[in-house]
């Protein structure tokens, strides 16, 4: 069987009596997380109206699907293109570090437009996320790590577009053949180009949404008897040699059925690029526990995984005086000064220093602040995300460590966190409008889609 007929066949076979109850749990927190993302995209971001405005010119009157912030219908395709830009806007949304991918962004938002129009149950609502996370994380892997980055793509906006088809047809109750299908044809959809990087470009944050619109393009077709490209994936000409430099195709399809990558997916308490977590996880931590004068610091250096380094403390002259709030996510010595100087790294936080614009001490912190790679990190990364960061406060030197950050599996976030998040992200809800979101996803087996988001709409 090729990987898009595996990828199909688990798609249509997984119900959510077979998820473990520890699945259950975890996807759930999941679809909150990125909720919370979709609205916050909207209200936290510069493009998030720019994003608004010009999907509804698109979308043309049409229903079926809800825009999370606003309560308005588009069709499906549109309110997911919407939903799935905002969610990716801030980089806050949940993210696989093994797949280097935030496939939630375009996994939930695709199922939540799809799950609408069909009148799913909460049920299948969760069985469907299962399945975009599932092969969306394990496409990611197959790409082989940062291989596909090397090439110039960012695989958040490529390997989704293959499992947003899934989770349409799925809910649709589509056939295999459909699925293999759609995924022929998601092979020349799949796009996800990083150049966005040279100007602080909003390109990336339409990646996890232009996604889940290619889906409902495909499975649409697919339905219709079109007829996509055969060895999608694994073809000579196929996605996973034409977007990577070192493919693993057995990763595609490595344990489907028998382990959850889902579990692996980490829910991200901070608004900054992933890389940068340790470092402020780190430093908050000190701060906490023994608050550091900030006219103190007299040096800080962060060590990094090769890529991290790439991302977030190169150039370091660039990293030192970011331009954009862009540009603020993906800089090692914001993130240090942000920790030292505010002593949170919350949404509020980092936007308030953005708007208020930078004080001399915290530009000071960031002119003494340098990233560096270090060999030992990469020997353990991207299985692990490891960090060090060594501060000299008044002459006194400081090595933190650590390889898990607050979010992942070995230090999950709970769901009165992720509810904390949502509120934050959510500053025009009322409280009452959250806590019906609050009650639907924790009783979600027993609700519908249309229940979950109901208070949205009406709000």
């Amino acid at each position: 069987m090729t990987i898009a007929e595996q990828y199909a066949d688990y798609a249509l076979g997984l119900s959510y009596e077979d998820l473990p109850p520890e699945v259950v749990a975890h996807t759930k927190k999941l679809i909150l997380d990125i909720m919370a993302n979709a609205i916050g995209g909207h209200e936290w971001s510069e493009s998030g109206p720019s994003i608004l405005a010009g999907v509804r010119k698109l979308n043309r009157a049409g229903t079926g699907a809800t825009v999370l912030v606003t309560g308005e219908q588009m069709a499906p395709e549109w309110a997911s293109l919407a939903n799935g830009s905002f969610s990716h806007s801030l980089d806050y949304d949940n993210h696989h570090a093994k797949g280097v991918i935030h496939a939630g962004s375009s996994v939930v938002n695709t199922a939540l437009a799809a799950g609408e129009e069909n009148g799913s149950s909460g049920k299948d609502l969760i069985a469907a996320v299962v399945v975009g996370y599932e092969i969306a994380c394990r496409l990611a892997m197959a790409l082989g790590p940062h291989s596909s980055h090397e090439m110039g793509f960012h695989p958040t906006g490529t390997c989704a577009t293959f499992s947003s088809s899934a989770i349409v047809a799925k809910l649709r109750g589509q056939s295999a053949g459909e699925i293999v299908n759609a995924m022929g044809l998601n092979g020349s959809q799949a796009a996800g180009s990083m150049q966005y990087v040279l100007n602080g470009a909003w390109n990336k944050r339409t990646h996890t949404g232009l996604a889940p619109h290619a889906g409902f393009i495909a499975a649409t077709l697919a339905s219709t008897g079109f007829i996509g490209a055969a060895e999608v994936f694994e073809g000579t000409q196929g996605f996973l040699q034409g977007y990577a430099l070192r493919p693993k195709p057995e990763a595609a399809t490595a344990t489907l059925g028998s382990s959850f990558e889902t579990m692996e997916v980490a829910i991200k308490p901070y608004s900054l690029c992933r890389y940068t977590h340790q470092t402020l996880d780190l430093l908050l931590g000190m701060t906490n526990d023994h608050p550091i004068d900030p006219t103190q610091v007299r040096s800080i250096v962060i060590d990094m995984p090769t890529y991290g380094v790439q991302l977030c403390g190169s150039p370091i002259e660039a990293k030192r005086n970011p331009t954009s709030s862009v540009d603020a996510q993906f800089s090692g010595p914001f993130a240090a000064a942000l920790a030292i100087t505010e002593r949170k790294a919350g949404m509020d936080d980092f936007a308030g220093v953005l708007e208020r614009g930078l004080s001399d001490e915290f530009k000071r912190i960031m002119s003494v602040t340098d990233v560096h790679q270090a060999d030992d990190l990469d020997a353990i990364h991207p299985e692990f995300w490891p960090g060090r960061v060594t501060i000299d406060v008044g002459g006194e030197v400081t090595e933190l460590y650590s390889k898990h950050m607050l979010g992942e599996k070995e230090r999950p976030m709970s769901m009165e966190q992720v509810q904390a998040k949502f509120a934050e992200l959510s500053p025009n809800h009322d409280e009452t409008t959250r806590q019906a979101v609050y009650a639907a996803i924790d009783n979600l087996e027993n609700l519908t889609t249309n229940d979950l988001v109901a208070p949205l709409r009406r709000a």
